[in-house]
């Protein structure tokens, strides 16, 4: 595909061209006997919220399924193109409001099934239907611009309206309204196909998937300690692995990670913050930030990721914006990014990472370090400095985290320059999640890796009304509306343009604040060679192979 092909160019045609079951009703096929070959990479990782694609919100559960699943499409981050995966075509009806997609015949999951058109229609509608559990999925937002989503949502349907399947082939969406940035939604793990065999059997089911990708299962999850994968054989997708398996070994922080890592342990794991210039001058960085090579070990290319707090704007103290301004604009981000993060990280001035058209990093004004101007902000909302200043608000933070407790410090002493007071509420990570979304906060850490790189895949998932992860719970319906026109919007220049004046209309809201855009920050042993973590932070191990 021509690199300087764009998005609107995908509407009229897109791109042409574990041993033993644990589960009772997935059996997983064998990966074949014989004398290893190929290694086994050993992966740093901490506990997922899920594997399943049904709950697959954060980076570490996304890097366990992008193993176990393909996509439709896949999005190549070195040449920027959006391209075929299970399909091997797609088209559009002009105002790109009907999609249809292709399927490869000949596709396996890992129980020896056929992936079909079907399989992707079980998964969206499961997705979506609160009688999988006992609610929908928190990401089943990525097809809210199907034909009737909100009838299944909402239990007046068991089926998405405008999901057919013409033959056993081929895939016909029908959406609301038109929205040509399609062919990127459905490249997410949480759009992942599922076979027939997880019906009925949900908890068992998210402990030991079966997917389509090139590893499958050994066993099931052991929460809180490991996942183990073997190459499955039966593949014939785009991306076949060497290695023989991935081991995913689980700590509640990366200070012990590295530790294993330097033992010998583990062949990719994070950096601790602080350590990162340090790992480089040991370890040698990678030529292009992404792929490791002898003595070239270190990764620290630009992710499409954004640190961010967020409020509860339903707070009676943070409802008020000029506060949520003043708050932000009393951080000095700049130092955090040199102290903490030795430089391996920019102050954010836009929710919208660099590396995604759009960005623009004077967008989020109150972003800025301006104390006097947070100070006058206090002041008219009626917190002004000294005793009368603003009290008891709480920052939450997942109690693992060694760096965001560093940071929650340097973030204390900055706020208490302007008046406010602010305690550390330390959480493990799933009550902090359960709070997030009922609204039992103030102010907490998250972050945002693009599940693909546009746009509105981080306006409409973190402040568009009522989407799972708006955990600020913010509701402005100008910025809904904009983001709507947006979507129904062809041409790609007048899409991004109105992207951008939605992002212009939340930037004055403030529901949350943009911290830091990171670098990746991995380190690999010197096992392996061409093991490769692209932007989205995800592994990519086609071309890994034991180093001779």
């Amino acid at each position: 595909m021509d690199h300087s092909m764009n998005r609107r160019t995908f509407i009229k045609g897109g791109a042409a061209a574990v041993a033993a079951t644990s589960l009772a009703a997935c059996g997983q096929r064998s990966s074949g006997g014989g004398k290893p070959s190929g290694g086994t990479i050993n992966y740093a990782i901490t506990n997922p919220t899920s594997i399943d694609p049904f709950d697959i919100e954060e980076f570490y559960g996304a890097a366990v399924a992008s193993q176990l699943f393909d996509q439709l499409t896949t999005y190549d981050y070195d040449t920027e193109e959006i391209k075929p995966s299970v399909a091997e075509s797609w088209e559009s009806s002009d105002e790109a409001a009907t999609w249809t997609f292709r399927i490869k015949q000949g596709l396996k999951f890992h129980d020896g099934s056929d992936v079909t058109a079907k399989s992707f229609q079980y998964a969206w509608n499961r997705l979506c239907n609160p009688k999988t559990t006992v609610a929908p999925s928190v990401v089943s937002y990525h097809l809210a611009m199907v034909k009737g989503y909100d009838d299944v949502v909402n239990g007046k349907a068991e089926e998405l309206e405008g999901l057919s399947c013409p033959d056993d082939y081929t895939l016909k969406v029908e959406l609301d309204e038109p929205y040509a940035d399609f062919p990127f939604v459905v490249s997410c793990a949480p759009l992942s196909p599922i076979p027939d065999c997880a019906k009925g059997n949900f908890d068992t089911y998210s402990k030991s998937p079966v997917g389509n990708g090139p590893l499958q299962m050994d066993g099931a999850w052991n929460d809180g300690q490991y996942i183990n994968m073997t190459r499955y054989e039966g593949y014939a997708g785009d991306r076949p692995v060497k290695c023989d398996a991935i081991r995913y070994n689980i700590y509640k922080d990366t200070t012990t990670a590295y530790r294993e890592f330097e033992a010998g342990n583990l062949d990719i794991c994070d950096i601790p913050a602080g350590r990162v210039k340090e790992t480089v001058d040991k370890y040698g960085q990678s030529d292009d930030g992404y792929t490791t090579s002898p003595n070239k070990q270190t990764l620290v290319g630009e992710v499409l990721y954004t640190e961010y707090l967020a409020y509860n704007v339903n707070d009676p103290v943070l409802s008020d914006k000029r506060v949520r301004q003043a708050m932000s604009l009393a951080i000095n981000r700049q130092n955090l990014c040199d102290t903490l993060y030795e430089g391996f990280a920019k102050p954010a001035g836009d929710i919208v990472p660099p590396g995604i058209k759009g960005n623009d990093e004077t967008t989020w004004q109150y972003c800025n370090y301006d104390v006097d101007k947070a100070n006058k902000l206090l002041d008219e909302a009626g917190y002004p400095a000294g005793p009368d200043g603003m009290r008891g608000i709480e920052l939450t933070v997942m109690v693992s985290s060694n760096v965001k407790t560093d940071e929650s410090e340097i973030l204390q002493s900055d706020w208490k320059a302007v008046g406010i007071e602010v305690t550390i509420d330390q959480k493990e990570y799933a009550t902090m999640l359960d709070d997030y979304i009922a609204g039992n906060f103030q102010i907490g850490f998250r972050g945002w890796t693009a599940d693909y790189p546009i746009m509105d895949n981080f306006l409409q998932p973190l402040m568009y009304t009522g989407v799972g992860d708006n955990v600020s719970h913010y509701s402005n319906a100008d910025f809904d509306a904009k983001l709507d026109e947006a979507r129904r919007t062809v041409d790609e220049s007048e899409r991004i343009q109105l992207m951008h004046e939605a992002d212009v209309i939340a930037a004055e809201d403030m529901p949350i604040i943009p911290m830091l855009h990171k670098t990746l920050n991995k380190v690999t042993s010197n096992k392996f060679t061409n093991i490769k973590v692209n932007a989205a932070r995800l592994p990519e191990l086609q071309n890994a192979t034991l180093a001779k």
